[in-house]
């Protein structure tokens, strides 16, 4: 597997629900602290803005979390919107409430040496960072419906960051209109004689991912790759234009909420959005002759997307999504090779697919990658709490109709949802993204290698 230390994150999950595997053994990270010493930590939000913070060494993630809540001022319900992460150019790692994030510092070059491709000068310079961000649990159907304006400002930078780093691929369109609107917010309403297009040159960097800044010879992709003639300052100065003249008679300070909250629908189409993101390699195929020559790589680098919903998969080469699948649509399988150190594991990822004949016949995609065991565990856990809201809702539905569809028993199905940290299938559609799970991606099954089934 690549390493592609400094642009990816990789992603290491630790839920905080019993049930939740993480895919690391916790006792590894029991050691002895200076317990009662403090230190000064800096707990990061996407905005980069940092808050500074006199602590003890034993201070938990929820210690943290709190600070941040106080901070902010943020309602009460960003217990399920937000987590604590440590994160690096190298490494990611969501925490649970009662983890300390000064143990797991201490064996960062570890972690780093286990679940990345990383070599050891890289890993001897990597520091990891306290930061504050989406929790990958939070379902797309609860995001929806946040109104507080600092929350969705929180979501928004993130979204922003995953746009610019190039985790979120997206059609060459979108990236104009995220363009406009996050001028707007930034640089407010559009002025002729300030927002020349030599301003917007000198700022592309924080508009656009890189790969739609290379020059058009240089591109080897072909989903969201730069198709227009028009340089980039042109486009983001004239989509610029066209949102300060929809909102002309509008204090942008006022409207902030409703722009940020725009920016983020459009992330919201995608399979990928709110995921965490993983490294590994699929294969691709080749013809018999030419798989035997020296020099052939027969292998794509990609990144692995893991939300509530399912699953995508994107070529890091094309910035390209190839596969996305809802959970209801997949079956897979962790396979590790202990008694052999140097072979990497493997996710076996199960599909339904049609064959030249039109027939309906089952294949599987292996996955490998270093962080198979944390990917498995990941899905593992998002399935467990699907099939968990599902029996809640099935009964709450049979209780329902023995007492006449009371309030309170409706009420209380959708508390009990919540506290879960589920989206309860009382409050409306719970279906938004799975029914259009694939609506903005179309699977190329044929460049990966799939083995047919017995």
């Amino acid at each position: 597997m690549a390493g592609r230390s400094g642009r990816y994150l990789q992603t290491m999950d630790k839920g905080d629900s019993a049930d939740e595997e993480t895919g690391i053994d916790d006792e590894h990270n029991k050691h002895n602290d200076p317990a009662g010493d403090t230190v000064e930590v800096v707990i990061w939000t996407r905005d980069m803005v940092g808050i500074h913070h006199i602590t003890g060494y034993e201070a938990t993630a929820e210690n943290l979390f709190k600070i941040v809540v106080e901070e902010k001022q943020l309602p009460p319900e960003s217990e399920n919107i937000f987590s604590i992460w440590l994160v690096s150019p190298l490494l990611e790692l969501r925490l649970k409430k009662n983890h300390i994030p000064f143990q797991f510092a201490q064996l960062w070059d570890e972690y780093c040496e286990l679940y990345t491709d990383a070599n050891p000068d890289e890993i001897s310079r990597d520091e990891p960072v306290v930061m504050f961000q989406r929790n990958v649990f939070l379902t797309l159907e609860e995001e929806m419906k946040i109104s507080d304006e600092v929350v969705l400002n929180l979501l928004y930078h993130e979204a922003k960051f995953n746009v610019i780093e190039g985790r979120y691929v997206l059609q060459a369109e979108e990236y104009d209109q995220l363009a406009g609107i996050q001028a707007l917010i930034h640089l407010e309403h559009y002025n002729e004689k300030t927002h020349t297009l030599e301003h917007y040159k000198e700022e592309l960097h924080k508009f656009y991912p890189a790969h739609m800044r290379k020059p058009k010879n240089t591109k080897f992709f072909n989903f969201g790759g730069n198709r227009n003639d028009e340089a980039l300052e042109v486009r983001v100065q004239s989509m610029h234009q066209q949102i300060s003249a929809e909102y002309k008679n509008t204090d942008i300070k006022e409207a902030l909420g409703k722009l940020y909250r725009k920016y983020l629908e459009v992330c919201w189409q995608y399979a990928f959005y709110g995921s965490a993101f993983f490294e590994g390699r699929v294969q691709k195929p080749v013809g018999k002759i030419i798989g035997h020559l020296p020099g052939v790589d027969k292998d794509i680098d990609v990144l692995i997307a893991l939300n509530t919903d399912g699953i995508c998969i994107i070529d890091q080469l094309r910035e390209e999504p190839m596969l996305a699948v809802p959970y209801e649509d997949l079956s897979w399988h962790l396979k590790t090779f202990k008694k052999e150190e140097n072979r990497m594991p493997v996710l076996l990822l199960q599909l339904l697919v049609k064959n030249e004949n039109g027939d309906t016949i089952s294949k599987v995609l292996p996955v490998f990658s270093k962080q198979a065991n944390m990917m498995d565990a990941l899905i593992d856990s998002c399935v467990k709490r699907k099939l968990r809201l599902e029996k809640m809702v099935k009964k709450a539905a049979e209780k329902s109709a023995k007492d006449g569809a009371r309030k309170d028993v409706v009420e209380s199905a959708q508390d009990g949802a919540r506290k879960d940290g589920e989206e309860s299938a009382l409050d409306g559609p719970r279906k938004y993204r799975n029914e259009n799970f694939c609506c903005k991606i179309s699977n190329k099954l044929d460049k990966m290698n799939l083995v047919k089934v017995p």
